[in-house]
């Protein structure tokens, strides 16, 4: 197995397992998540965005820590196709 696929098959197992009952549906929570950005920001926050801006948040700490971490990687890909999922659905 390559690294790139253990990273890809690791977000998977992540956003298809345990996440749903720990945290409830990825929709159901990130429309939670964009309507409260939305009152805070006082604009329209789409609920694909917000997958999208919690992967940029993993970028830029990425971008700043100096160093990889494989977490955030997966959590990028996760993201991404809750994103892309979500993005279907509208």
């Amino acid at each position: 197995m390559t690294h790139r696929t253990h990273i890809l098959e690791t977000a998977n197992n992540l956003i298809t397992g345990n996440r749903e009952q720990d945290y409830g549906s990825p929709k159901l929570n990130f429309q939670n998540i964009a309507d409260r950005w939305s009152q805070l920001l006082n604009i329209d926050v789409e609920l694909w965005h917000v997958p999208l801006m919690m992967a940029d948040l993993k970028i830029a700490r990425l971008a700043t820590t100096g160093r990889p971490h494989e977490d955030s990687f997966v959590d990028i890909c996760g993201y991404a196709a809750l994103a892309a999922e979500l993005a279907d659905d509208e």
